[in-house]
């Protein structure tokens, strides 16, 4: 019999789990498979690598290009050169869709900085828009900032979505001025 036959179940799992870790011990420090992506002042939805950017509130990537965000919405973005001395310009394309305003009726975006909150928008008919607003540079001293947007509505489709569903977004960005 071999030793790994010999061990109860508990040492078997734990030489299992050593042997195929091993590999991992020896990895340079560097290896691509384990790097995290860096951080990006503009945010694609349809981006991959900018997940981890995305801190609550979006689903899964549709059509390869967009995501629905629900209600209340956040995103951490870098922090663009020189916005801590001039200043940033906060974008935000969106898709208001006919359902949401079927269902919903005019919606209302709303978003925040730090401490600041910048002015609402409110969108009564379906189309594709940008939200866009003056990020103070008090506000971006830091390397990356959070972006916390919430709608005053939602929908929730039915059937087997049980998603709540505020807009459809595709892209994030803060701009130096």
């Amino acid at each position: 019999m071999t030793d790994i036959a010999l061990m109860g179940r508990a040492g078997r799992r734990l030489a299992i789990a050593v042997l195929c870790l091993a590999p991992l011990a020896v990895m340079p420090a560097g290896c691509k498979l384990f790097r995290r992506a860096p951080l990006q002042s503009t945010v694609n939805m349809r981006d991959p690598h900018i997940t981890g950017q995305l801190l609550d509130g979006f689903y899964g990537v549709e059509a390869g290009a967009w995501r629905w965000t629900a209600r209340q919405f956040s995103v951490k973005l870098k922090t663009p050169a020189g916005a801590a001395q001039k200043g940033g310009t906060l974008r935000f394309m969106l898709t208001v869709t006919p359902v949401v305003i079927e269902k919903s009726g005019p919606i209302t975006l709303s978003a925040k900085i730090g401490g600041t909150a910048l002015a609402p928008e409110t969108y009564s008919n379906p189309g594709s828009y940008t939200y866009q607003r003056d990020v103070p540079a008090g506000e971006l001293g830091k390397s990356d900032v959070t972006a916390s947007f919430a709608l005053d509505k939602s929908m929730f489709p039915g059937g087997a979505d049980r998603r709540e569903l505020g807009v459809v977004a595709s892209t994030v960005a803060i701009e130096s001025k």
